[in-house]
């Protein structure tokens, strides 16, 4: 066996070759691209700083070129602030489902426990600060939705949406000292009082 052929055999798997699919044209070749531009830099964040890695080794991880990096993205940047809003939508689809305070501590366990599994990728993409404010630019999701019936319910969700989000941001920004139950307690605790504020 030559050496290039023993490098080939070792040189990691490709993201679009994972998925072991055919190349197609159009709308879904850039949605599978763009798919594995994601997941290569989730994992190259794992690995490294952010500003250490290059297009180049984003597309080659990625098994796409730098033509079809830049047909979908302006630069890195812009990849990594679309993972930061992916991100904020996947904190919004936890908390749709909260209507208790047992609500949100199961659900802010789930989302802290995530994040901190994470930790590497957070740190830098809290690091580069894109990503927080793509988390704060999403629209709340009372502003998403028809608003419940009941305003102090509607209130309620907004209240605690606001404030599991800014939590989560601090809690990130300050190096994640305190557990993911600790962050959940304070979130069912901080609901429970909204709560019972606006049925004052």
């Amino acid at each position: 066996m030559t050496t290039n052929e023993t490098a080939q055999q070792n040189a990691p798997v490709s993201e679009l070759e994972k998925r072991n699919i055919r190349r197609m044209s159009g709308e879904e070749s850039n949605r599978i691209s763009r798919e594995c531009l994601r997941t290569a830099l989730m994992q190259l964040l794992s690995e490294k700083d952010f500003q250490k890695i290059s297009v180049t080794e984003l597309a080659q991880r990625a098994g796409v070129s730098r033509a079809t990096f830049y047909r979908n993205y302006s630069d890195k940047e812009a990849l990594l602030r679309e993972i930061g809003e992916t991100a904020a939508l996947e904190i919004q689809s936890f908390l749709r489902a909260t209507r208790t305070p047992e609500d949100v501590y199961q659900s802010a366990l789930g989302l802290f426990r995530k994040i901190k599994e994470n930790e590497r990728v957070t740190k830098n993409m809290v690091s580069f600060r894109i990503s927080l404010s793509a988390v704060l630019a999403i629209p709340p999701l009372a502003e998403q939705e028809e608003p419940p019936a009941d305003a102090a319910a509607h209130y309620w969700h907004l209240a605690v949406e606001g404030a599991v989000m800014n939590i989560i941001r601090d809690w990130m920004v300050n190096g994640m000292q305190q557990s993911p139950e600790e962050m959940a307690r304070v979130c069912a605790s901080l609901a429970s009082e909204v709560r019972t504020w606006l049925a004052g």
